[in-house]
């Protein structure tokens, strides 16, 4: 993936060795190595200070990892877990300051680590996340396409609502237009929330029935060559209401002046008290539950955090949403788009959001 020299780098300033990479994601970041699962440990990356880096797989992966090496990747392909022990000592053998992903590796694993290279491990927090908040253009190509997917799938779904309709039904008719649009996985498991549903920001999608009135949230994403998208939209079923429309106008306004306040090293916390404040102004900072937005890539949620605590600076390279929403008794309206940050202003990523008022 040609990340490993930022990565160098960070162990040069931090005056380490090298670096244990076990996150199935991050070592697909840095290597290209896709396992089966995310969630298995099918591969263990040693990035070195000096030295190219090394990937440790097993013998079911030797064709896809042969076809990553390069002069900045060496491959070694092992028969047996008891292998990887062995070429994980010898590698890290003469090497003094070792690093681990503080946040990856369990208590147990540490352990066992710890005995087999006899001496202390230094714990490194987002070490190689950090280095993921910057996408190149490749990268925010990969999710400007996601995102586009994703809205087309929007579009065609609205076409097969009825009033009557089970979410889950909804959902199940949105699942099979994104496997023609995308072979690959949904970034997460859609959320299609209506009426009094929709006011609970992550709603796992149920059997209620929709109804004229009803508020009707939809959050999904789908992937494209591994990045993700991450897209809401509120309609309304029938007519809205007054209020209804208040709100939706509302929300749509915190989007759109938290989006003009983006600018090269703006404060995350400032683009969020830019919608806040407005509901504040309004009396409805108390409706607002959720920070406004969070990094996309090859995570749904990854850094920075545009939330009052955050302590992130939003530069150029940076993917993130911007999500202002209000959440009322009758139900929620949120809406959340991606956004980068190009010549000093918000860059978002595909159609603007429209009111709509589903009468078919």
């Amino acid at each position: 993936m040609g990340h490993n020299i930022n990565i160098v780098n960070t162990l040069k300033g931090k005056n380490l060795d090298a670096a244990i990479i076990t996150n199935p994601i991050n070592i697909f970041y840095l290597s290209g190595f896709r396992g089966v699962s995310p969630t298995e440990r099918e591969a263990i990356m040693i990035v070195f200070k000096s030295k190219p880096s090394l990937l440790i797989t097993a013998k079911l992966y030797q064709a896809e990892a042969q076809k990553l090496k390069s002069k900045n990747l060496k491959i070694q392909i092992t028969a047996e877990r008891a292998e990887v022990q062995k070429t994980i000592e010898s590698a890290l053998s003469n090497l003094k300051g070792i690093a681990f992903e503080g946040e990856n590796l369990t208590f147990s694993e540490y352990k066992k680590y710890q005995k087999l290279l006899k001496r202390k491990l230094v714990p490194v927090r987002d070490l190689v996340e950090n280095l993921r908040q910057i996408k190149n253009e490749d990268e925010i190509a990969n999710i400007k396409k996601a995102q586009a997917l994703t809205q087309s799938v929007f579009d065609e779904v609205l076409k097969t609502i009825k009033v009557g309709q089970p979410e889950a039904e909804i959902k199940d008719n949105l699942e099979k237009i994104a496997k023609i649009k995308s072979r690959e996985p949904l970034a997460f498991d859609p959320i299609i929330a209506s009426g009094p549903n929709s006011s609970l920001p992550h709603y796992v999608t149920g059997n209620r029935k929709i109804k004229k009135g009803d508020a009707l949230l939809f959050d999904f994403g789908l992937k494209y060559k591994n990045y993700c998208a991450d897209f809401s939209r509120t309609i309304f079923v029938g007519r809205a209401t007054e209020e209804q429309k208040n709100i939706y106008t509302l929300v749509a306004l915190a989007q759109k002046e938290a989006l003009k306040k983006l600018k090269t090293n703006i404060k995350a916390k400032d683009v969020y008290l830019e919608a806040f404040n407005l509901f504040k102004k309004n009396s409805l900072e108390d409706k607002f539950i959720h920070s406004l937005g969070h990094g996309i890539g090859l995570e749904v949620h990854e850094k920075p955090s545009l939330y009052v605590k955050s302590k992130d600076i939003l530069v150029p390279g940076m993917v993130f949403s911007v999500e202002p929403g209000l959440y009322m008794s009758w139900g929620g309206v949120r809406i959340e788009d991606l956004a980068t940050i190009k010549n000093n202003q918000a860059e978002i990523f595909g159609k603007n959001a429209k009111f709509i008022e589903l009468n078919h």
